[in-house]
C-alpha cells in the first residue's frame, strides 16, 4: 500500500513536470517566433513612411492664376504650399474655387465631385486633361495612408506604414459636377473621341 501511495505521488510530480516543460518549450517557441517576426519586421522597415505624399519635395515654380510662385503638391493633404520667393517662407495656398493652379505644366483646379456611382462628394484638386465643347476630362492622383500591420503568423511578415497612391478619372458634362469613372471607361472614352495619342 505504502508503495503504490509512493508510486503515486512520484507520476503525479512527473506529470506535472512534463507539463511545466510543455509549456516552457511552447512559451520559448512562441517569443522566439515572435522575435523572428519582429526582426523580420524591423529590418523590412527602417522607421520611415513608405511612399511619397508629395508630388515632389521641392518648391518649383507655377502659378496662382497668373501670379508666378513656388508651390509644391502634398497629394495626401491635397494641398499647395506656396513661396513668394525661393528663400521666403512657405504658406499653405487657399482652396478656393477661384484659385487655377498651374503646377508641373499641369492646370489643377479646386472642385467639387463625386466618387463612382455618386456615393461619396469631396471637395478637392482635379487636373485638367482634356477641355472639349461639352465634357471636361479630370486626373487625381490620390494619396491615402495605411499604418502598419503586424502579421499574426511567422509567414506573413506584415507592412510597413505606407502612403497608397492610386490614379481616379472623373468627367464633367456641361457645367454639372464631377463625377468618377473607371480607368476603363476613362480609355474607352479617349478612344471614342480619338484622344488616345494625346494621352
Amino acid at each position: 500500500m505504502r508503495f503504490s501511495l509512493v508510486i503515486l505521488c512520484f507520476l503525479c510530480f512527473f506529470q506535472g513536470q512534463a507539463q511545466q516543460y510543455t509549456r516552457t518549450i511552447l512559451g520559448d517557441s512562441v517569443n522566439k517566433s515572435s522575435r523572428l517576426k519582429s526582426e523580420r519586421f524591423r529590418s523590412m522597415w527602417d522607421g520611415k513612411i513608405k511612399g511619397k505624399r508629395y508630388y515632389n519635395e521641392n518648391f518649383t515654380k507655377g502659378k496662382i492664376n497668373s501670379e508666378t510662385y513656388f508651390l509644391r503638391y502634398d497629394q495626401y493633404e491635397d494641398q499647395f504650399e506656396a513661396k513668394s520667393l525661393l528663400e521666403g517662407e512657405e504658406f499653405n495656398l487657399d482652396r478656393e474655387l477661384s484659385k487655377v493652379v498651374t503646377y508641373d505644366s499641369l492646370e489643377y483646379y479646386f472642385l467639387p465631385y463625386y466618387y463612382k456611382n455618386k456615393k461619396r462628394f469631396n471637395v478637392g484638386y482635379l487636373t485638367l486633361l482634356f477641355d472639349l465643347d461639352t465634357l471636361k476630362i479630370y486626373r487625381k492622383n490620390e494619396v491615402t495612408f495605411r499604418p502598419a500591420t503586424f502579421s499574426p503568423t511567422t509567414i506573413e511578415i506584415g507592412f510597413p506604414p505606407r502612403y497608397i497612391h492610386r490614379k481616379l478619372f472623373f468627367v464633367q458634362k456641361n457645367e454639372k459636377t464631377p463625377i468618377q469613372i473607371s480607368k476603363n471607361s476613362f480609355y474607352k472614352l479617349l478612344e471614342s473621341l480619338n484622344l488616345n495619342e494625346h494621352y
